[in-house]
């Protein structure tokens, strides 16, 4: 089941396009990241002088708004590519 690339930019221009939904995708896909990755963050967390819940709250908050930059700087190249074309 593949999807083209005038389905993506279909879906990029719908109801969820702008930059609060990417914070949300980001957010989300922050969550399964740590989810998946807790043991290692937790057991990296004891070596820093902090409590290790500020330094999971900070890693979390990091991962959050690297994901949500990186996914509006592809959603708008995409849809800026596809307008051009």
């Amino acid at each position: 089941m593949g999807v083209s690339a005038k389905q993506l930019v279909g879906w990029l221009r719908g109801p969820a396009t702008g930059n609060s939904a990417m914070g949300v995708y980001g957010l989300l896909m922050a969550i399964v990241a740590l989810l998946l990755t807790y043991t290692i963050v937790a057991t990296l967390s004891v070596v820093v002088p902090l409590l290790s819940t500020t330094v999971i709250v900070l890693t979390m908050i990091t991962v959050w708004v690297v994901t949500w930059a990186l996914l509006d700087i592809i959603a708008s190249r995409t849809l800026r590519e596809s307008e051009s074309s």
